[in-house]
């Protein structure tokens, strides 16, 4: 069983609701891709008659049309389009990984009711593209079930360590920007309770506009300048990981132009920096690139998953093992950028992590 919880659109005309087709925004978001009503309508999996009466509809309910066409030349989203395209892509980017909690849970819940035996193998982890592919292939394995929870590491690391998960997945900025957090990660993680699996070598930076129209280098110019930063929520791994570098660097964070704006997840940074609400951002470079943003290298981070030791022969963590030694699975994750793989799946101890590996 696989839950999927999302928004609805509603718009009141003449006291009545009419309720917006999801089918609109995916044919919106294929258009801007495109730039063809009749390749969006394909990728859609919709006849063009279909596709053209859809935005027709939302033509005469918005009284603007959500396209223009050019004679010869396909079609391009018309300003109301990019505007509601845009609502609803920085709504579902800020609140994915609350949805996908509370569908998580719904999920554990009437499975518990059909089948009291059933024993999920808990994760906590924190949110990111790698572990939201490898939680869709887990979820076809009805032979492993698993219950993933997004929050951040220090939150996964004390559910670990109180009890109330099998596996935590953390992350921790290599180098010297690290360093000043290995204390916080160790006080949950016995080498001798817990075991590593080793995930990913991941790519921070700062996203920016298509083209680097400002021709952004490093958080020195953002300092004082005008330019519009959009930030993460202060107790976010990333936030945390963005200040340290500040401080490294010697400069204030009140010097930066919205330091003090923030949404909830990298995707709503993303999405903003692509809408124009801001010129700029820090986060993943697979983010940066699934928004179509430029990016700036800054900082490479280890991603490893904790397990406690009891659960190693449970069928999800054999199944997870599997998964990350799988061929197909790499290849999958090697289309976005920022990954390093070299290590995926490798079983490593608490020590060799934080005195070797986190070095590099």
């Amino acid at each position: 069983m696989n839950i999927k919880i999302d928004f609805r659109w509603q718009l009141e005309q003449n006291g009545h609701l009419v309720t917006l087709d999801p089918l609109l925004f995916d044919l919106l978001s294929s258009l801007q891709s495109f730039g063809s009503l009749q390749q969006a309508a394909l990728q859609c999996q919709v006849s063009y008659r279909h596709a053209w009466g859809l935005m027709e509809k939302w033509h005469q309910l918005l009284g603007a049309s959500l396209l223009i066409k050019h004679r010869g030349r396909g079609a391009k989203l018309s300003e109301t389009g990019k505007k509601l395209l845009q609502a609803q892509q920085l709504l579902q980017a800020n609140h994915a990984p609350q949805l996908a909690n509370q569908a998580t849970e719904l999920m554990c819940q009437l499975a518990h009711i059909q089948q009291p035996e059933t024993d999920y193998l808990q994760i906590h982890a924190s949110h990111d593209l790698l572990v939201s592919m490898l939680q869709d292939t887990l979820l076809g394995i009805e032979t492993a079930p698993i219950a993933l929870y997004f929050h951040e590491s220090l939150d996964n690391l004390r559910a670990l360590h109180e009890g109330r998960c099998d596996i935590a997945g953390f992350h921790l900025p290599a180098g010297q920007a690290g360093q000043a957090l290995v204390s916080e990660y160790l006080a949950f993680l016995s080498a001798e309770q817990y075991h590593l699996l080793y995930l990913t070598k991941r790519l921070q930076g700062l996203m920016v506009e298509k083209g680097n129209p400002h021709a952004l280098r490093s958080f020195a110019d953002l300092s004082n300048s005008d330019l519009r930063f959009i930030n993460h929520p202060k107790n976010s791994d990333t936030r945390k990981l963005l200040d340290q570098l500040l401080a490294l660097q010697q400069i204030p964070a009140d010097t930066i132009t919205g330091y003090h704006q923030q949404v909830n997840t990298q995707m709503a940074v993303a999405a903003s920096v692509a809408n124009g609400t801001a010129h700029c951002g820090f986060g993943l470079a697979a983010v940066a690139q699934t928004f179509g943003l430029d990016f700036i290298p800054m900082q490479w981070e280890h991603y490893c998953l904790a397990i406690n030791r009891q659960q190693l022969e449970h069928n999800g963590t054999q199944a997870l093992i599997d998964c990350l030694s799988d061929n197909t699975f790499h290849h999958a994750i090697a289309e976005f950028a920022g990954y390093e793989l070299e290590r995926c799946g490798q079983h490593i101890t608490v020590p060799l992590f934080f005195d070797t590996i986190l070095a590099s």
